[in-house]
């Protein structure tokens, strides 16, 4: 991290970042406070950074300007995201985006990537309190062009695969402080078999055949997957909308946001994860094949690849597409739900 980056009030109320030391992975790690018990004291539709902004702006030493606060549609709990500026050491107001609150390892992995280029977008400022709260926010570059799409005609999954690449390297000498979250198979696929039998499943015979064949199969799937190389660091939550660029469409690099899911995995995971984003809707990959690509990609910019990736992805895939049914109020869609049977009976083949 650079002298620039520590001066530009990377600060809490009343402690600092540590110097982006990765905190112990858990669940809680992963998930933002809940504050919404807090916007109980707003009025007339006030929100809670409104209610916490001018602490936000003293913390920042007045750097800050007046935040223009609204909330995504995937934010729970209270959380806001505002658009405002700041002063950089330079004097000059950049536009930046106000997240609060975040999931504690969010915030420590912008600090831990800020000394790498390209990879993340700047971070200004940020903490772990704020206003007697306990949580992280910060405040960030606000990236002019995206989220990446078809303005770059063709070229936005290359622009994502040169970004996570560059994700690789950075965070390569990490060292690694966590195992990794293990999923209870035998729960999901139970649990997918019942789906299947007790709600209006479209093409619930074909699902009923495929998980009975799946049911001979799926411990040497967790076998193989569990038995992965766990050196790597993932995104965790890799797909277009999770990158934007500096530059004008077609141009990049891209750099990636959202680290909330970042874990201890394979990169395959990074792979299978957005090729299934895919499933229902194939035609927009153009051809792509995204893990082979990743795989390829990795090898050009001298990282490693084993020789069993390929059955590591097959694996992955096989238990993501049986899972489907177990979490229908999640990956509901109906398309995704036909491309995932797909996926299913070509792995019972």
């Amino acid at each position: 991290m650079t002298d620039e980056h520590h001066t530009s009030g990377l600060t809490g109320e009343d402690a600092s970042l540590g110097g982006g030391a990765l905190p112990e992975d858990s669940p809680a790690a992963h998930q933002a406070a809940d504050i919404s018990g807090a916007l109980s004291g707003t009025r007339g539709g006030g929100s809670f950074g409104t209610m916490l902004e001018p602490v936000l702006r003293s913390v920042c030493g007045d750097r800050l300007s007046e935040v223009g606060w609204f909330r995504t549609d995937w934010q729970r709990g209270g959380a806001v995201t505002g658009y405002a500026t700041y002063k950089d050491d330079d004097g000059e107001d950049r536009p930046v985006v106000v997240k609060l609150p975040v999931p504690p390892c969010e915030l420590q992995w912008m600090s831990v990537l800020q000394g790498s280029d390209d990879v993340v977008p700047k971070l200004y400022a940020g903490g772990d309190v704020l206003g007697g709260y306990d949580m992280a926010w910060l405040v960030m570059e606000r990236l002019p062009h995206g989220p990446l799409g078809s303005h770059w005609g063709g070229k936005e999954f290359d622009l994502l695969l040169d970004a996570i690449g560059r994700f690789y390297q950075a965070t390569a000498e990490v060292p690694i402080n966590t195992e990794p979250y293990q999923r209870d198979w035998d729960g999901i696929f139970n649990q997918a078999r019942r789906s299947v039998r007790d709600h209006a499943l479209p093409e619930s015979q074909r699902w009923s055949k495929a998980l009975k064949k799946a049911h001979r199969r799926y411990k040497d799937w967790v076998g193989i997957w569990n038995d992965r190389s766990l050196e790597h660091w993932c995104h965790g939550d890799l797909h277009l909308g999770n990158a934007m660029t500096r530059a004008e469409p077609p141009h990049g690099p891209a750099v990636l946001f959202d680290l909330a899911k970042v874990c201890v995995s394979h990169w395959v995971q990074d792979g299978v994860y957005l090729e299934h984003l895919y499933w229902g809707r194939p035609d927009d990959l153009d051809g792509h094949k995204l893990c082979k690509e990743l795989a390829h990609h990795r090898k050009k910019i001298g990282l490693p690849v084993d020789k069993g990736w390929s059955d590591l992805a097959q694996a992955k895939r096989a238990l993501l597409a049986m899972s489907v049914p177990a979490k229908l109020n999640i990956d509901g869609n109906a398309h995704y739900v036909h491309g995932a049977l797909k996926v299913l009976e070509h792995a019972v083949e």
